[in-house]
């Protein structure tokens, strides 16, 4: 059960589970207790899969020709809301949707400088009030969009461990490019 944040789904339509990649086909919808052939965004509804799969707190089931691929890493323009800053090394938990992950702050590749919009490359760091660029490595994968696809999966909250504050607000994707986030790359972080 659940809400479709796009799209629209139908009865005997093949879909996936994200991320695990099961699929199924749906046999049957129901909205408002009362079964339905087809369902939309953005109602809530108790969708019936044909198959045994596990379905999750914050698993997507999107229609198999549509499915987007699942990933562990992350580049995405943020706005930093906390007072403590955000810097490389951080450990910390991304909620996306509602399915919350560790994840670890990769690279910081630039901050912009709200005086001339001009980008500073590799500041190290974000403060509050920051907008700036983030390379982040999560422990799991997830099905997350671009943000100028879908605002509602391609945005995720950072999230302090230590005591659940929320650090940062992202979207996914590209908002202001400048091509270093591409070539932070993988250096050999444990997750």
């Amino acid at each position: 059960a659940g809400q479709l944040a796009a799209g629209v789904l139908r009865v005997g339509e093949r879909v996936t589970v994200l991320p695990s990649g099961r699929t199924s086909t749906i046999d049957g919808i129901d909205a408002l207790g009362s079964p339905v052939d087809v369902a939309w965004a953005p109602q809530s509804v108790t969708v019936r899969l044909a198959d045994d799969v596990d379905v999750s707190r914050g698993d997507l089931i999107v229609p198999t020709a549509d499915a987007p691929g699942t990933t562990r890493d992350v580049e995405a323009t943020v706005c930093h809301v906390a007072d403590r800053p955000l810097r490389v090394g951080d450990r910390v938990l991304l909620k996306h949707t509602t399915r919350t992950v560790k994840a670890l702050v990769k690279a910081v590749p630039s901050r912009l400088a709200l005086d001339d919009l001009s980008q500073h490359p590799d500041p190290g760091e974000l403060a509050a009030n920051d907008i700036g660029r983030v390379v982040l490595r999560t422990a799991e994968p997830l099905a997350l969009d671009p943000y100028t696809d879908s605002r509602r999966t391609g945005s995720f909250l950072l999230i302090d461990p230590a005591d659940g504050t929320t650090l940062t607000a992202g979207m996914a994707g590209e908002a202001f490019a400048d091509g270093t986030a591409a070539a932070a790359g993988d250096e050999g972080w444990d997750f």
